[in-house]
C-alpha cells in the first residue's frame, strides 16, 4: 500500500498546490494538441471516457478536466458533453471527500476510482482520453534505504542506490504505460505532465529536498532518519520517450518537451505581493502538502501520537528555519516537468 503517497488531508492539498496548478495550465496547449490528434470513431451513444490519473483532491485535476472538455467541445460539438463519463483516479486512501466536493459542480457525469494506476482500472479498450499530472514521479515501492538523503536524485546516492531506484521507477514507469495501453481504444491519446530533470541530473527544486534533509537530522532518531526516504523518481525526457519502449507498448509520440516553470509563491514574494514570513509560510505549507505522510510514515510504531505530533512540529519549524536562513531564491523554481502527448496505435 503506498501509504507515503498521500496527500496531506483536509483539502490541505487543494489550498497549497498553486504550483501544481501552474504546471496544469502550463499543459493546456497540449491537451490542445492530444484533441487535434485524436483520432478514435465513436458515435452518439458511446460513452466517452476521460481519466485523469493522480487526481490527489481533485482542485487542480477539475481545471485540467474543463480544459479538455473545452477542447473537446471546439473539435466535436457541445453535445458531446452529454456522453462524457470522467474518471477521478488516485489511491484509496486519498482524500475523497474533498474530491466529491469539488465535482459536485461539474456538468458532465463523475465517477471516482480508489485504486493505484500502477494497475489496470478501466477495462480495456475503453478510454478516449488519459491525462496524469505530478502523479507518476511516485513510486509505489522503495528499492531500498537512502543512507544519505531522503530522495536519490539529492547527490548523495551511491551508484548501488541509484542503480536500483532508477531500475525500479522504469519497471513502474512500463506498467503504467501497460495498463493505460489496454485501456485506451486505438487512437485515443494521453497527457503526461511528469516531475522530470534536465541532462544535468537537476530537478529544479533540491533546495527543497535538502531543506526537507537538514530538517530530518534535526529531529529524527538514527534509524528514523534511515527510513525517511521520499519516494519519488524525476525520469528525464529521453526515460520517458524510448522508441522502442513506446513501440512495443503500441504508442506513437505525438510531442514532448521540458519546462522549468516559475514558482507562484515565489513569484508573489518577488513581485511584492507577500512579504518574506507570509513566503515561508505559504512555501512550507507547499512542501507539506505532499510530503509530510513520508516523515510520518518513517516514525518508530512505538512512538506515541503526541510524541508523533512534537516531532512533526519541530520539524516544519526547523523547515522553516532553513528557508531564514537560505533566503528565498534558493526556492524560486517549479520542478522541471516534462510534457508528453502519446497516440494509442
Amino acid at each position: 500500500m503506498e501509504t507515503s503517497n498521500v496527500m496531506k488531508q483536509n483539502q490541505h492539498y487543494n489550498l497549497n498546490s498553486t504550483p501544481q496548478l501552474t504546471a496544469i495550465q502550463k499543459s493546456f496547449s497540449y491537451v490542445q494538441k492530444a484533441v487535434e490528434e485524436h483520432r478514435t470513431k465513436f458515435s452518439s451513444t458511446d460513452i466517452f471516457f476521460i481519466v485523469d490519473y493522480g487526481c490527489a483532491q481533485g482542485a487542480n485535476s477539475f481545471i485540467a478536466i474543463q480544459a479538455i472538455i473545452k477542447a473537446l467541445t471546439q473539435k466535436y460539438g457541445l453535445t458531446i458533453e452529454n456522453q462524457i463519463s470522467v474518471i477521478y483516479n488516485d489511491l484509496p486512501q486519498n482524500d475523497w471527500s474533498a474530491v466529491f466536493q469539488v465535482v459536485s459542480q461539474s456538468s458532465v457525469t463523475s465517477l471516482a476510482s480508489g485504486k493505484s494506476f500502477y494497475q489496470q482500472i478501466l477495462p480495456s479498450n475503453t478510454v478516449q482520453f488519459g491525462y496524469t499530472s505530478t502523479a507518476i514521479h511516485w513510486v509505489p515501492k522503495k528499492p531500498c534505504n537512502l543512507r544519505e538523503h531522503c530522495i536519490v536524485l539529492g547527490g548523495k546516492s551511491s551508484a548501488e542506490e541509484l542503480k536500483m531506484w532508477s531500475t525500479q521507477a522504469a519497471e513502474d514507469y512500463r506498467l503504467f504505460l501497460q495498463h493505460r495501453s489496454s485501456e485506451l481504444k486505438e487512437g485515443a491519446v494521453l497527457v503526461c505532465v511528469t516531475l522530470s530533470r534536465n541532462s544535468s541530473n537537476d530537478t529544479g527544486n533540491l533546495p527543497s529536498y535538502h531543506n526537507l534533509y537538514r530538517s530530518a537530522i534535526t529531529v529524527l532518531e538514527e534509524d528514523e532518519l534511515l527510513n525517511y526516504n521520499i519516494l519519488v523518481y524525476y525520469r528525464s525526457l529521453e526515460e520517458q520517450t524510448d522508441p522502442t519502449l513506446l513501440k512495443e507498448l503500441n504508442f506513437e509520440l505525438v510531442c514532448a518537451d521540458l519546462h522549468l516553470l516559475p514558482h507562484p509563491i515565489y513569484e508573489e514574494y518577488h513581485s511584492k505581493n507577500i512579504d518574506f514570513e507570509e513566503f515561508i509560510q505559504k512555501f512550507t505549507e507547499y512542501v507539506r502538502s505532499w510530503s509530510e505522510s513520508s516523515l510520518i510514515s518513517c516514525l518508530r510504531k512505538d512512538r506515541t501520537k503526541e510524541e508523533q505530533m512534537k516531532i512533526n512540529e519541530n520539524f516544519w519549524n526547523e523547515f522553516r528555519n532553513g528557508i531564514r536562513l537560505q533566503g528565498a531564491e534558493p526556492f524560486k523554481h517549479n520542478p522541471y516537468r516534462s510534457y508528453i502527448v502519446l497516440r494509442k496505435i
